[in-house]
C-alpha cells in the first residue's frame, strides 16, 4: 500500500470517520408504563453528571410508559458553527470547522455552557432566557488539526467565603490555550485569578513550533482547590510538545504541579523508553475528559499514544505512562498508580473514554472501582484505591513486527471479561460487506493483499488491517453508567482500516544522515471511498460489570431501511425512568431506549446532530423535568459530500403537559 502525504492523510484519517453513516428519522411505539419514581435533581454541575463521570440521573419523571410523549419547550441558538465544506475537497490549511460537543452544566441556577469557539454563555434553565455571555475573543481563522472543539466547562465554589464576587466560578479551556476563570454570577472574569481572569498555557511546555499545535478540548478539572488540565496536542507529529498534566490553584491560577507522561531520565517509567528514545520523545497528552473522586482527592487522567503513530522504531519500548490510566493526587500531582492498557501502541490505541467510577459487589462486599473504556472494545476494571484488577487481565503474545528498526511489544494486556464490545474477536472474509458483487470481490482482492494475524497486527511495509479502526470501539463518548446494578451503556463503533509504514525522504544520504526514514500511515479499509467492512458500523452496547456479560447491543440507526448501524460520537445519558437517551451519529435525530432490552421507545427529530450529551434536571425544587440537548454537528463526521448537520441549538424539551404516567 502506498504512502500519503501529510495533507492527504489527514483528509484521509476524517474520511475514514466520514463515509460511515446515513440519515433519516422515525418513530416507535413505547409499551406499557412503568411506575416512575419522582426525584428531586436541581442541578447538573459537571459535564459528566457527576465527578466520577457516570452521566445518570435518578429523575425518573419521564419512563418508560412516557418516553413517546416529550414536546420543546424552549430553544436558544447562539449563532457560532461554520462547516468547511465536503471533507475530501478542503485544504489542509483552510479555517478549520466546528464541533458541538460541549455538553452545558446547571449550577447555583445557571444553566452554563460552551460554543465551539468558546463562548461562554449562561442561560435561565427554565425558560431558556440568555443571562450573560462571555466571549474570548479567539481567532475563528486557524486552521486546527482536528478543528474547533470544546467538551464543556467547570464548576467551582468557594466552601469557606461568604457569596460574593468569584465565590462561584466557571473554569474554561479555549481552542488557543487559554485557562479562563469566570464569576458565575455575571460572566466576567475572576481578576484574581492570572492575569486579569486569564492563564496562558502555551507558556512554559517546550518544543512548540506552532501554537494550534496545543490546545485545550475537554472540560477542566476541579478537585478541591485544584483545577486539572490535559492538553490536545496535534496527533502524530515528531514536532509538537509533551502532553504534560497541569494542576493550578483555583483561586490565584498559579501552577501547583506537574505531572510528566514522559518520564525524565532516571524517573519512574524512564526504563521503558529505550535507546536514549527520552530526549525527542513526545505526546501522550490526556485530550479525553480526565475524572475525579473527591472524597479520596484523586484525579483519572486516560493518556494517549506517543508519538509518531504508527512507527515507534524511535521510541522502542512500552513507552511509559502512554496509553495509560494515571491515578494522580489532585493535590500535589504524586502518581498513586498507574497501568498501561497498550504496550509500545503502533495503531493509534490511545485511552480516548473518560474513566468511569462505579461501585461492584465482590465476594459480597462492595467495592469502589473505576471503569476504562478502550478503542480496541476491551473494557479493564480496577478497584479504584489501589489499581487491583477486578477482571483478571492476561498479558497475550501478539503479531511480532516485519519492519527493519521497529520492535513491537511481544504481548498485549488483554481482559478476560467482559468479552471485546465489537462484534467479533477477529475479522475475516465473512465481514466483507456483500454490497455488490463487483464490491466484494474488489474487498476481498484487498484483504488478502494486506497482512492480518488477528488483533495487534503491526502496521507493514505491505500495508496492515488495522481492526478495529482508531475510532474504536469506544471514543471520547464514554459510557453512561447505572450505579444500581453495575452496568455502562456504551457507544461503540465497529470497522476496519488500514496500517502502513512507508519511506519517507528527508534529502540526500551523507554522513550522519540517511536517505529516507519510516513514517506511519493510515486509511479506510475501503474500494472507492466505499467501506469494505459489513454494517453495522456503530451500536450502543450495554455491559453488566457484576457479571462481565454483555446484555444488549442496539444498532445507532435512524429507523429508516438502508441505514445499517451508523458511527457515532456522543456521550448517552441513563437515567432510573428506565432509559437511555443517545444520539452521536449523522443523522438528526435522539433516540430513547429502554435501559432493560436496548429497544428503541422513541425517535425524535433534531435541528442539528447531537454529538454533546444529554442532560437532565429540574430548574426548580417540585418543577418539571426538562431534558436539554446540545445540538450542532460535527464538520468531520458524515458523508464525504457533507458533515454532520452542522447547528447552534440548545433545546429543552418536557412532557407534554407535565404528564408521568
Amino acid at each position: 500500500m502506498g504512502g500519503l502525504s501529510a495533507p492527504r492523510r489527514a483528509r484521509a484519517r476524517a474520511a475514514a470517520l466520514a463515509l460511515l453513516a446515513a440519515a433519516a428519522c422515525a418513530r416507535a411505539q413505547a409499551p406499557a408504563p412503568a411506575a416512575p419514581a419522582r426525584g428531586a435533581a436541581t442541578a447538573w454541575e459537571v459535564t459528566g453528571g457527576d465527578a466520577g463521570h457516570q452521566r445518570w440521573s435518578e429523575l425518573a419523571d419521564i419512563h418508560r410508559g412516557n418516553a413517546g410523549e416529550l414536546e420543546l419547550v424552549w430553544s436558544y441558538r447562539h449563532g457560532d458553527y461554520y462547516d468547511p465544506g465536503p471533507i475530501l475537497e478542503r485544504s489542509p490549511t483552510a479555517r478549520s470547522g466546528t464541533s458541538f460537543e460541549g455538553s452545558p452544566i446547571l449550577a447555583e441556577g445557571r444553566l452554563v455552557f460552551q460554543t465551539p469557539y468558546a463562548r461562554t454563555i449562561a442561560l435561565d434553565p427554565e425558560t431558556g432566557r440568555e443571562l450573560w455571555v462571555f466571549d474570548p475573543q479567539q481567532d475563528r481563522l486557524r486552521h486546527y488539526a482536528n478543528g474547533y472543539v470544546s467538551r464543556g466547562v467547570a464548576y467551582w465554589r468557594d466552601a469557606d467565603a461568604a457569596p460574593g464576587r468569584c465565590t462561584s466560578r466557571i473554569l474554561l479551556g479555549t481552542s488557543d490555550a487559554r485557562l479562563i476563570a469566570l464569576d458565575l454570577a455575571s460572566g466576567t472574569p475572576c481578576e484574581d485569578f492570572g492575569l486579569r481572569g486569564s492563564v496562558e498555557l502555551k507558556r512554559d511546555v517546550g518544543r512548540l513550533v506552532k501554537p494550534e499545535y496545543y490546545k485545550l478540548t475537554s472540560a477542566p478539572v476541579v478537585v478541591g482547590d485544584v483545577v486539572a488540565i490535559g492538553p490536545s496536542l496535534a496527533d502524530d507529529r515528531p514536532d509538537q510538545p509533551r502532553g504534560d498534566v497541569r494542576g493550578f490553584d483555583v483561586r490565584s491560577g498559579r501552577l501547583l504541579w506537574t505531572f510528566r507522561v514522559i518520564p525524565l531520565p532516571g524517573e519512574p517509567g524512564s526504563e521503558t523508553w529505550q535507546d536514549g528514545s527520552l530526549a525527542e520523545a513526545v505526546g501522550a497528552n490526556p485530550w479525553a475528559p480526565m475524572t475525579a473522586d473527591p472524597a479520596r482527592g484523586l484525579l483519572f487522567v486516560p493518556t494517549s499514544t506517543a508519538s509518531p503513530d504508527y512507527y515507534g522504531g524511535r521510541r522502542p519500548g512500552d513507552n511509559w505512562f502512554a496509553d495509560s490510566l494515571v491515578v494522580l493526587r489532585a493535590r500535589t500531582g504524586e502518581r498513586v498508580w498507574s497501568r498501561q492498557l497498550i504496550h509500545h501502541d503502533l495503531w493509534d490505541y490511545d485511552l480516548a473514554s473518560p474513566p468511569h467510577l462505579l461501585a461492584l459487589e465482590r465476594d459480597g462486599q462492595r467495592v469502589d472501582a473505576v471503569a476504562q473504556l478502550t478503542k480496541t472494545g476491551y473494557v479493564y476494571v480496577f478497584e479504584r484505591a489501589t489499581g487491583r484488577e477486578l477482571f483478571a487481565i492476561e498479558e497475550r503474545p501478539v503479531p511480532a513486527s516485519d519492519v527493519p528498526g521497529e520492535r513491537a511489544s511481544p504481548t498485549q494486556p488483554i481482559p478476560v471479561a467482559p468479552p471485546t464490545l465489537l462484534r467479533r474477536e477477529r475479522f475475516g472474509e465473512a465481514d466483507l460487506w456483500r454490497r455488490t458483487p463487483g464490491h466484494f470481490e474488489a474487498c476481498r482482492e484487498l484483504f488478502r493483499s494486506l497482512r492480518y494475524e488477528g488483533r495487534f497486527t503491526p502496521p507493514s511495509l505491505q500495508g496492515s488491517l488495522l481492526y478495529p479502526g482508531t475510532a474504536g470501539g469506544a471514543n471520547w463518548s464514554g459510557a453512561a453508567v447505572d450505579p444500581s446494578r453495575g452496568w455502562l451503556f456504551v457507544p461503540i463503533n465497529d470497522f476496519a482500516m488500514s496500517a502502513s509504514v512507508r519511506r519517507e525522504p528527508v534529502g540526500p544520504a551523507g554522513p550522519g544522515r540517511l536517505p529516507a526514514r519510516l513514517e506511519g500511515d493510515m486509511g479506510l479499509f475501503a474500494v472507492g471511498y466505499t467501506p469494505c467492512s459489513a454494517p453495522p458500523w456503530g451500536e450502543l452496547v450495554a455491559v453488566d460489570l457484576q457479571s462481565g456479560a454483555i446484555p444488549w447491543r442496539a444498532r445507532t440507526d435512524s429507523g429508516e431501511i438502508g441505514s445499517e448501524g451508523m458511527v457515532n460520537f456522543g456521550p448517552p445519558l441513563a437515567t432510573a425512568g428506565g432509559l437511555v437517551f443517545h444520539a452521536g451519529t449523522e443523522d438528526a435525530v435522539l433516540r430513547v431506549h429502554d435501559a432493560d432490552t436496548g429497544a428503541v421507545l422513541a425517535r425524535y427529530p433534531l435541528p442539528a446532530s447531537l454529538h454533546a450529551g444529554p442532560i437532565t434536571y429540574r430548574a426548580r425544587a417540585g418543577g418539571r423535568q426538562l431534558l436539554v440537548l446540545a445540538a450542532g454537528g460535527h464538520h468531520n463526521v458524515g458523508r464525504l459530500s457533507q458533515s454532520s448537520k452542522l447547528g447552534d441549538w440548545i433545546l429543552a424539551y418536557a412532557l407534554r403537559s407535565e404528564r408521568t404516567r
